[in-house]
């Protein structure tokens, strides 16, 4: 059943798309042909504008001649001479233009070039006379009336070239309304059809709109069950990357303390071991004093790296000090190993907080200056917290290229993702943007007091 309302849903519209075809095929031939009365109408319109464009450089040489032959000016040749210049482009354009006459008007144009050549000969004729001659012998030659039985034979004609070529304006103008009255008409006819056929179209579509009001209906229901489910999904997810955290915050923990005792023991001992040694056995060359200054440099570095690794695993300040010297610790190395100028500003007094929380504080503020060191480009930084009656807000800026251009806010930044997760877990808010004057950036913690705070004893 479904199938056939289907395919009779499909009749109507595959012949409203045939109908289309047809009506689009029918109206391009109407409109190209009316395309075509167009262009030979403004051709026609061109080769007018041309023959009175050549009349006009006539005219113009004409009226420059009879200047100079009374005044004998110079100046007054310059409408003759760029008649001279303009007649054989606009003659050029001419035979262009009517390239594709009926022979009988090849011929006149002809005969009209001819003519042109002619008149334009007999006035270089009379101003010749005039320079070499005299103003008299000028006259002379223009009373012979040779040049105005040729003028009037170019008159004569252009105007017979005009007239064929307004025999074909009314043959031409009747063609362009035929034209267009067909294409009017077959438009009217395909819209006329269409709507019959889009009516007949809807009408069956109608009926299958309950079904489909049903059918989103069902989806809906589906969506909001999967809504449901990714959001269980999202919060078990993020309870156990919070517990992860933890877990290796923890461990880090654990490993710190134990380095510190066992590792850290083994190694004073062995160092002060050594001493004895060296007290003892005396040596004094100089390769052997060169030998026992390795060792005890060896050591030294040793209880350097071990601090160092105590540090990055669990900053002995945030358990013996708080957040804030853990803080001002963070800055300050970090600023120190790569020279930049960096500020605080921190509470006069430290703030009762649970072990969780400052461990997450202190890495969400090292995980920004590693951004601000990798990708900044920076060169000063501060870090400020601030404690109000409801909440604790950090903030870190740095004066770098900015988080658009210094791609710290790449799809998939782990770093990032990581700041945000630590935020939520403690049910505060995170942020990253420009700074105030739109340089560099500036990342901004709130986290509650009630998350975070350790209630009095």
């Amino acid at each position: 059943m479904l199938g056939f309302n289907r395919r009779y849903v499909l009749v109507p519209i595959l012949l409203a798309m045939a109908l289309l075809g047809g009506t689009f095929v029918i109206d391009n031939a109407a409109q190209s042909r009316l395309a075509q009365s167009t262009l030979r109408v403004q051709s026609l319109l061109q080769r007018q504008t041309l023959l009175s464009k050549l009349m006009q450089l006539l005219v113009d040489a004409e009226n420059g001649q009879r200047g100079y032959l009374l005044t004998g000016e110079d100046s007054f040749l310059e409408p003759y001479r760029e008649a001279m210049v303009q007649r054989e482009a606009t003659f050029e354009a001419l035979r262009i233009a009517y390239q594709q006459g009926n022979p009988q008007v090849l011929e006149q144009l002809a005969a009209i070039e001819g003519l042109m050549s002619d008149r334009f000969s007999e006035l270089a004729i009379a101003i010749k006379l005039q320079q070499t001659t005299s103003q008299g012998a000028a006259a002379e030659f223009i009373r012979t009336r040779v040049s105005t039985r040729t003028m009037v034979r170019i008159r004569d004609s252009v105007e017979e070239l005009r007239r064929l070529e307004a025999n074909s304006v009314p043959t031409m103008i009747a063609a362009q309304r035929s034209d267009l009255l067909l294409t009017r008409i077959i438009t009217a006819a395909g819209v006329a059809l269409n709507i019959l056929l889009v009516l007949l179209a809807g009408g069956l579509i109608s009926r299958s709109i309950s079904r489909r009001v049903a059918d989103a209906q069902r989806l809906l229901l589906e969506k909001n069950e999967l809504e449901t489910l990714v959001a269980e999904r999202t919060a078990d997810l993020s309870a156990l990357s919070s517990h992860l955290q933890q877990v290796t915050e923890q461990e880090k923990g654990d490993l710190a303390r134990e380095l510190h005792d066992e590792l850290g023991g083994l190694l004073v001992a062995a160092k002060m071991d050594v001493t004895w040694l060296r007290r003892k056995v005396g040596a004094e060359d100089a390769d052997s004093r060169i030998r026992w200054e390795r060792i005890l440099g060896a050591l030294d570095s040793g209880v350097d790296l071990k601090r160092r690794v105590v540090e990055q695993l669990r900053p002995t300040l945030l358990d013996n000090m708080g957040l804030y010297s853990a803080l001002r610790w963070q800055l300050q190395e970090s600023c120190g190993r790569v020279g930049l100028k960096c500020e605080d500003a921190m509470p006069e007094h430290e703030l009762p907080i649970s072990s969780a929380a400052s461990i997450a504080i202190f890495r969400i503020a090292q995980e920004a200056m590693t951004n601000i060191i990798k990708h900044a480009r920076a060169t000063e930084a501060d870090l400020s917290v601030v404690v109000s009656d409801e909440d604790l807000t950090m903030t870190i800026r740095d004066n770098g290229i900015g988080v658009v251009h210094s791609g710290a806010r790449a799809s998939g930044s782990h770093g990032l993702l990581s700041m945000r997760h630590r935020v939520q877990a403690l049910g505060g808010t995170w942020s990253m943007s420009p700074g105030i004057d739109g340089n560099g950036t500036e990342v901004q913690v709130r986290v509650p007091l009630s998350k975070i705070q350790i209630a009095p004893a």
